[in-house]
């Protein structure tokens, strides 16, 4: 499959999430994102739910890039309308933009030592 992506189910529908207004990319809620994936049958409610691997959810900006009025932050895949719909609701709450570049996250936080007997 890695060799070959055609391979992989495709979703049968797809639509774009464009940013509503020009500026940077200051949050994108990680748990909204999920959420929005579980709708479309990515996940798992309950252990018997199946899972469709066709859908998800492709996040094209990340915290810090500059975007445009238009420019494409998500792209939704579904197999289901109404699915469809529920991810694109849940999504409207997952980017906030800002007017300046956040400061990006640290790449390095700290070290774990072994605790000393």
């Amino acid at each position: 499959m890695v060799d070959d992506p055609q391979r992989l189910p495709r979703a049968r529908l797809a639509e774009d999430i464009p940013a509503g207004a020009d500026g940077f990319v200051a949050a994108v809620d990680a748990l909204t994102v999920a959420k929005a994936t579980l709708e479309l049958g990515a996940g798992r409610a309950r252990k018997t739910d199946a899972i469709d691997p066709a859908v998800g959810v492709v996040v094209h900006k990340k915290v810090g890039d500059r975007v445009d009025a238009g420019d494409t932050l998500f792209t939704v895949h579904a197999n289901d309308e109404g699915q469809l719909a529920r991810a694109l609701a849940v999504l409207a709450g997952a980017p906030l933009l800002g007017d300046e570049a956040p400061q990006p996250p640290p790449t390095f936080y700290g070290t774990i030592t072994e605790a000393s007997a």
